[in-house]
């Protein structure tokens, strides 16, 4: 999830899984890249593999909470495509995204065709002022991120595209709601 989620929970944070909620402990945070690592007592065998070449223009879907279970306490989606290889003020560890980012989406997965991850929902500007301006931390930063605290992540040999289906299932299994006790 992002740093800014869980950064006010003083290590209490919880998540909903598969209409379960677990606590989880805080393994590492980085304030500047706003990336946090949490861990569950929970097994699963889902999981998302990495892209790590994100390209302009390429079909993504996103999936959150927006505004958290005040809306509801339903997975949501939202598509677009990858907008720009830079973030805010050039910044190369994140891309911008035409996905719709709201409260709520913030450490939620953005994948590609192929459900593979590329990249965390972290912000978007000013929606009086703005339309479609998202950013989304890069995968290859949260690779970066997760191989340092001592996680492996893993990619795909190949990728092909997936019919929607299959993408909802994988959202759907991979998709954790958190927030603080």
């Amino acid at each position: 999830t992002n740093h800014h989620v869980v950064e006010g929970c003083n290590d209490q944070s919880k998540i909903m899984y598969k209409d379960e909620e677990y606590s989880t402990k805080l393994i590492a945070s980085d304030k500047n890249l706003d990336l946090a690592l949490l861990k569950a007592d929970l097994n699963s065998n889902n999981y998302l593999k990495f892209s790590y070449e994100p390209k302009k223009m390429q079909k993504i879907y996103a999936a959150g909470y927006p505004f958290g279970k005040y809306l509801s306490d339903d997975l949501k989606f939202t598509d677009g495509i990858i907008s720009s290889l830079k973030g805010f003020e050039d910044n190369t560890n994140q891309i911008q995204i035409s996905a719709a980012i709201n409260p709520g989406n913030s450490g939620g997965p953005v994948i590609n065709q192929s459900g593979e991850l590329v990249g965390v929902a972290v912000s978007g500007l000013d929606k009086g002022l703005t339309e479609g301006i998202n950013f989304a931390i890069k995968s290859e930063a949260v690779k970066t991120f997760l191989t340092a605290n001592k996680v492996k992540p893993s990619s795909n040999f190949y990728s092909r595209d997936l019919n929607n289906d299959k993408l909802l299932t994988i959202l759907e299994e991979s998709t954790v709601y958190t927030f603080c006790n």
